[in-house]
């Protein structure tokens, strides 16, 4: 159930005044999540739920439909037409107020954008200050239990074992004259990953040569490149454990096939590595010393070590995402590519760290999982790639 009293302590400790939660039509996906309203349904009526910093929630709703919030804690507000839901949101929401909703300024953080911009312009005419509420919804789906960080390790293991099979695979292939591609290795991953019984929200993502240049490219029957030797290969790959609590392992390897390894692909790998550290070493200074960090600023770190060598062009996407029971979970991302996410990194939570560049011939992503533990140390769970793997 919703926890009431978490709630308020976030609260009082942000400095805010109260959260507002708004539906329609079950058009809010993060009221009916964190008020365990999915299943039921859906308000042809607009209903509000306010948790104050301090005191009792209230519940303002359509006197047509009274009902709707009555698993929830807190008084009742009942309203008739457009005059009276005025009226209980004049007296909820006072001017000097700070309340948090499900908006980002700008759209920074779209993730937490699911109040649409007219009732923003209707609530802002009571009087109160509308702030974010997205560093307060990564306490609710973002902030890992032991058990969850358990289940990711326990996945990175399996992980890198099928990844250890394919490999031996490709090398076992080749050795005895076989033709491979791109699309018989994926059917091979598959075969083991069915073995294995992990959960994965696609396919494995991997590229051959200049297909490693795109981020997006898929192996199909047709077009895949062949696998021999000298051949540079991306793999990416990302799973998690049967259950409704487990969380993903996420990692990509850079490999080389054969032992012969190309001067350039090395080049742009030591870069990329030189980048991911970067992050690692930005968030153990700032935790260490009390202080946040913020998702853009991971990001920024990464592109300034890509403009320092003058790669800042190959970059095409963000550095991190948040990582929980889905594989992009809710929670801050290292991005000030394609988004601007100014949430905090928090302590408890769980993130990729995957800085690439894609030059057109050649494709170098690293990437590894961080959480930041409540005790604000860095861990990472699994093996680190501190070399271009030969097979």
């Amino acid at each position: 159930m919703m926890d009431v009293t978490k709630i308020q302590g976030l609260l009082q400790a942000q400095g805010l005044d109260g959260w507002l939660f708004h539906d329609f039509h079950g058009r809010d996906p993060i009221t009916r999540d964190i008020l365990g309203l999915d299943g039921k349904s859906h308000p042809s009526r607009r209903l509000f739920y306010f948790i104050p910093a301090g005191g009792e929630p209230v519940k303002v709703l359509s006197a047509i439909e009274p009902l709707l919030l009555d698993g929830l804690p807190g008084r009742k507000v009942l309203y008739k037409g457009k005059a009276g839901q005025d009226e209980a949101l004049r007296r909820l929401l006072r001017p000097g107020m700070k309340v948090a909703c499900q908006y980002s300024p700008m759209g920074n953080v779209p993730t937490a954008s699911t109040m649409d911009g007219g009732l923003l312009e209707y609530l802002r005419t009571f009087g109160p200050e509308l702030v974010s509420s997205a560093d307060l919804l990564q306490h609710f789906g973002a902030v890992l239990t032991p058990e969850q960080v358990e289940s990711h390790r326990q996945a990175g293991v399996i992980v890198h074992k099928i990844m250890d099979e394919t490999f031996r695979w490709v090398r076992q292939s080749l050795e005895e004259g076989l033709s491979i591609n791109e699309w018989d290795m994926l059917k091979k991953m598959k075969a083991l990953i069915d073995r294995e019984g992990v959960i994965l929200d696609g396919p494995p993502f991997f590229g051959v040569d200049d297909h490693a240049s795109d981020p997006g490219y898929e192996p199909k029957a047709q077009g895949s490149y062949p696998i021999r030797e000298g051949s540079r290969l991306i793999l990416d790959f990302a799973a998690r454990l049967p259950g409704e609590d487990s969380v993903y392992y996420d990692v990509t390897w850079c490999i080389q096939v054969g032992q012969a390894v190309d001067p350039e692909y090395q080049r742009l790998f030591d870069i990329v590595w030189e980048a991911r550290q970067s992050v690692v070493d930005l968030l153990e200074s700032r935790l260490a010393a009390g202080k946040v960090v913020y998702g853009y600023e991971a990001d920024r770190q990464t592109r300034a070590v890509f403009e320092k060598y003058g790669l800042s062009q190959f970059i095409m996407h963000r550095t991190g995402h948040s990582i929980g029971h889905a594989c992009h979970s809710v929670g801050a991302n290292l991005d000030d590519y394609e988004t601007h996410d100014d949430r905090q990194l928090l302590p408890g939570t769980m993130f990729s760290v995957e800085p690439g560049l894609y030059t057109g011939k050649y494709g170098v992503r690293l990437e590894f999982d961080v959480h930041i533990t409540p005790e604000r140390k860095v861990r990472i769970y699994g093996p680190i790639q501190r070399e271009i793997l030969c097979i």
